[in-house]
């Protein structure tokens, strides 16, 4: 971030009086709405940008101690000072959400691998951190309780130049630097699908075919009932016997060796009962590897249509909970959980409270979509997201989604539902 574009911030933000919002919406990037614009302070390491008025949507909600602070103390705050130098910029608020007057200072720094945003009290000391700096890591410590230190003063030689619009100069830096972000991150997770992909397709061709499994069990059937009727002709010292079956053909049977050869025919109906079992858990498993199949292919779909960084980050998180049979999201602060396959979305169907959303394709084969609602009341947005994904992992490009409140789902069998009391949204993706 070079120091004379934070320089023209700060003569920005002066023209403005109130913070009516202060939060995070991504990983590294801060919120501050001062009357009717937005400015987006991006505290990537290295990477420390200022944007206005851009459209960023909250990624997630976060609950770190910073979070909270920033969120209590700065929001409906009273801008009080703003100061910049070399690439330092220091936003003073008064508070006044409590019975007394505080004064809170938010110190945002653009240095390189230490950047940082970082809350403190009138007197310098350290009220909150995004980053904190423990004495281990830098003789600059930046925690909680402590006095921060100035770092040493830098003489800035940077190539200067004249920008008549700010806004929309910042504004054409974020379309340049978030789409060369989403064509990488684009990439990373259509590699990490694709993996997926084909590990599920390898499985689902290894897996072998139910008939041949139930031939073998009948064949081994079969042996068994040779053997018991004919026990007498069998002699300790034999390794195979020659038998006619009820067909009239000659049939070598192997004779395993055991203590007991009145014992074999059971063994063959043993071996018979596992391959008919196994035949069945076939079905089961291809069943199962085939909604991956289809569930990892909508999924591939869904990211290849994310047309901005911020989305993409939201259907694609980096850190994604790991569960076999429901995916995982989060938006605006609100879970959402999305049946994988039939067992899934049983799982969805059992585990959801009855408050909480419940969406799902009209009138077609699909997951069930559920919101988790903190009894806060879900904005319209969200559900639109969830109806939204509903339709994408369905594999439709539009359609009609009901939804209504969990309570009002009856399960009938499985995953099939009857529900009443319901909304309907028209979604094209």
């Amino acid at each position: 971030m070079k120091s004379f574009i934070l320089q023209q911030v700060a003569e920005e933000l002066k023209k403005h009086s109130t913070i009516r919002r202060a939060l995070r919406v991504d990983e590294n990037i801060i919120l501050l709405q001062l009357d009717n614009n937005r400015y987006y302070f991006d505290l990537t390491r290295g990477e420390g940008e200022v944007y206005i008025d851009i459209s960023y949507p909250v990624v997630k909600r976060f609950y770190a101690p910073f979070d909270r602070i920033l969120e209590r103390k700065f929001t409906r705050a009273q801008l009080v000072s703003v100061k910049s130098w070399e690439r330092f910029l220091i936003i003073g608020v008064e508070n006044r959400n409590s019975f007394k007057r505080e004064l809170f200072y938010l110190r945002l720094e653009f240095t390189g691998r230490y950047t940082n945003g970082i809350i403190l009290n009138p007197e310098g000391i350290v009220v909150e951190a995004l980053r904190h700096i423990p004495p281990e890591k830098s003789i600059r410590i930046v925690m909680p309780g402590t006095k921060l230190e100035e770092p040493p003063a830098r003489e800035i030689r940077e190539h200067s130049f004249p920008i008549e619009d700010l806004k929309k100069w910042t504004q054409q830096r974020f379309k340049e630097k978030y789409h060369r972000r989403l064509k990488q991150a684009k990439e990373r997770a259509l590699n990490r699908l694709g993996k997926q992909l084909t590990r599920v397709k390898k499985r689902l061709e290894e897996l072998g075919q139910e008939r041949e499994f139930l031939e073998r069990a009948s064949k081994y059937r079969q042996w068994g009932e040779l053997i018991l009727a004919n026990l007498s002709q069998i002699k300790p010292y034999q390794s195979s016997i020659r038998l006619v079956d009820w067909e009239g053909k000659a049939v070598e049977i192997p004779l395993p060796s055991l203590p007991n050869p009145n014992k074999i025919g059971e063994f063959y109906f043993k071996q018979a009962k596992k391959l008919e079992n196994r035949a069945k858990n076939l079905k089961i498993e291809r069943t199962y590897l085939k909604e991956q199949v289809n569930f990892l292919e909508n999924y591939r779909q869904l990211i290849e249509q994310s047309d901005s960084f911020p989305i993409l980050k939201r259907y694609f998180p980096k850190r994604e909970k790991r569960d076999g049979n429901i995916h995982r999201l989060e938006i605006e602060g609100f879970q959402i959980l999305i049946g994988k396959n039939e067992r899934g979305n049983r799982e969805l169907l059992k585990s959801s409270k009855g408050e909480d959303i419940w969406l799902h394709i009209r009138d077609y084969p699909g997951p069930h979509v559920i919101i988790k609602n903190r009894r806060l009341g879900i904005p319209m947005e969200v559900v639109r997201e969830g109806a939204k994904l509903a339709i994408q992992f369905a594999g439709r490009e539009e359609g009609i989604v009901d939804y209504t409140r969990r309570k009002f789902v009856k399960v009938k069998e499985g995953a099939k539902v009857e529900y009443g009391k319901y909304s309907s949204i028209w979604i094209k993706s």
